[in-house]
């Protein structure tokens, strides 16, 4: 009886993390143009993870970043492949915002696709959504999390297709890393909340280390791609001509 009560405790918390998860989005505060700057740019999972764990906390206590944006939103996807008035549902309307009130991102996470498997189905959109926001974002470091949703069989697949088209193109864009949260996840399935979307609080905890991690190694890929490279140019040495005395 008192596991059965436990259970049924867990599932509560769990239900009303999930609320609260999905009914709302959230976008840290920034000071615009202050360097160097980095954006996690996310759906409702990446808004779990600050509000559940504290990502920017614990980033901000490595002391690297000045500025660090994390914006999250329930539903938010890549981008729209057909026009679409939303802003803070798409992606690349929501980069581009926030470039257009200062924030200059010199490295961004992103978490996203999830939203786009759940409705879009063809492997050439997800090609054309993920190619328009690496557009967007530009010529800076980009650390771009796998998919992992798992609430139906269709989406699973779909998950995989959507993973698929990142790792084909990714060599085209010498700035992009992958990071195969989707791997990391299906071998802790105790980090997944019920939905098979979303994420236990053992979960949210591991994503904002994950979060920490990969903020450390961007900060160090800004720093090489923003450092001078000196070049060093060999003079060969002056030939001297030693007199040669001629006898009279």
């Amino acid at each position: 009886m008192i596991d059965k009560l436990s259970n049924l405790r867990r599932l509560a918390i769990g239900a009303v993390a999930l609320v609260i998860t999905i009914g709302a989005g959230i976008s840290t505060p920034s000071t615009p143009n202050t360097a160097p700057s980095l954006l996690i740019l996310g759906d409702s999972i990446t808004w779990g993870t600050e509000y559940f764990a504290k990502s920017q906390k614990l980033i901000a206590a490595d002391a690297q970043w000045t500025t660090i944006v994390i914006d999250g939103q329930y539903s938010r996807r890549v981008a729209f492949p057909t026009p679409n008035a939303s802003t803070k549902y798409s992606g690349v309307k929501t980069f581009k915002k926030l470039s257009d009130g200062g924030l200059k991102a010199d490295a961004v996470i992103v978490a996203l696709g999830s939203n786009d498997v759940a409705i879009e189905t063809k492997e050439a959109v997800y090609e054309t959504v993920i190619r328009d926001l690496l557009t967007t974002i530009g010529n800076v470091p980009v650390t771009w999390l796998t998919v992992n949703r798992r609430d139906t069989p269709a989406i699973a697949k779909r998950s995989v297709l959507f993973n698929q088209v990142l790792v084909r193109i990714a060599p085209e864009y010498p700035n992009l890393v992958l990071e195969d949260w989707y791997s990391s996840i299906a071998k802790r399935p105790k980090w997944m909340a019920w939905d098979k979307v979303h994420l236990t609080p053992k979960g949210y905890q591991a994503r904002a280390k994950l979060h920490q991690r990969l903020a450390r190694e961007l900060y160090d890929r800004h720093i090489i791609a923003t450092t001078p490279t000196t070049t060093t140019t060999t003079v060969p040495p002056t030939e001297t001509t030693t007199p040669t005395t001629v006898a009279p």
